[in-house]
């Protein structure tokens, strides 16, 4: 199981804005609990993960990844975050 970014995920995050992010526990620590009413959800499958912000009682979902290696999975969803503004960076000098 992979447990760190990549060099190109890391410089990625950095052009978001969002530094010192290289394990898969950096990364869970980062990603909101919640977008609105929907609640991160993070499934193993048969032979890949995904992690998704899904409604609880209707089941709809605004983002859904999918990848092999769980810590690729959540720093797509990561990014989809910083892009969409729910999870708030500031530009390092």
């Amino acid at each position: 199981m992979k447990q760190v970014l990549s060099f190109k995920q890391m410089k990625h995050l950095q052009e978001l804005g969002l530094y010192h992010i290289y394990t898969l526990q950096d990364i869970l620590d980062k990603l909101p609990c919640f977008v609105g009413n929907q609640v991160l959800t993070i499934q193993k499958l048969a032979d890949s993960y995904t992690c998704l912000y899904m409604e609880s009682y209707t089941r709809s979902m605004i983002n859904i990844t999918e990848s092999k290696e769980l810590i690729d999975a959540a720093y797509e969803m990561l990014c989809w975050c910083i892009e969409n503004g729910y999870v708030k960076v500031e530009k390092e000098e």
